[in-house]
């Protein structure tokens, strides 16, 4: 969750901020998005809605959840759509053959549940030094925070690894 807490801003301003995304997009061929900000829809507000939307798709199986993410992550950075809207998640939902009465009894009911769970998930990753997208922790240890070029990940494997193993080897010669 990158934005807990609604926060207004222009139009002008969440386009101009959409430019940044060239970047993770020119690193990843497969990447799609749709940059800058195109089309009449406003920009989101914040994270949490879409996060909560996700925890109720979850509840569908993991399969069901896997297709929400993926419809939702079109509908934001290619559809340029406003994922905070609860019109928007709802479509969202039906163009993954939810059933969308299900889904909103589902959120109705554990709508607080799931904000805790999205908050303490989100608190969770802030203590461990998260604070951008994507996050890759390498052995529970070592944070990549932000889109890095895949030679960057190869190179800190690659040194993780090695001092993995100089641990090891250390623990091993300290017993002998």
């Amino acid at each position: 969750m990158l934005r807990p807490q609604p926060e207004q801003r222009t139009l002008a301003e969440f386009t101009e901020y959409t430019k940044s995304w060239e970047r993770p997009a020119g690193l990843e061929p497969l990447a799609e998005f749709n940059s800058p900000w195109s089309g009449a829809s406003p920009p989101p507000s914040h994270s949490l809605p879409a996060a909560i939307a996700g925890k109720t798709a979850a509840t569908f199986g993991q399969e069901t959840w896997r297709r929400y993410h993926q419809n939702l992550l079109r509908a934001y950075f290619i559809g340029n759509r406003d994922i905070s809207s609860s019109e928007v998640l709802l479509e969202v939902a039906r163009e993954t053959d939810i059933d969308i009465g299900v889904f909103e009894e589902t959120l109705k009911a554990n709508g607080k549940d799931f904000e805790s769970q999205v908050f303490a998930e989100y608190n969770e990753a802030l203590s461990s030094g998260v604070n951008g997208v994507p996050a890759v922790v390498i052995d529970n240890r070592y944070l990549i925070s932000g889109a890095v070029e895949v030679e960057h990940y190869q190179k800190a494997l690659a040194h993780y690894r090695q001092i993995r193993d100089d641990e090891n080897n250390n623990e091993v010669e300290g017993r002998g």
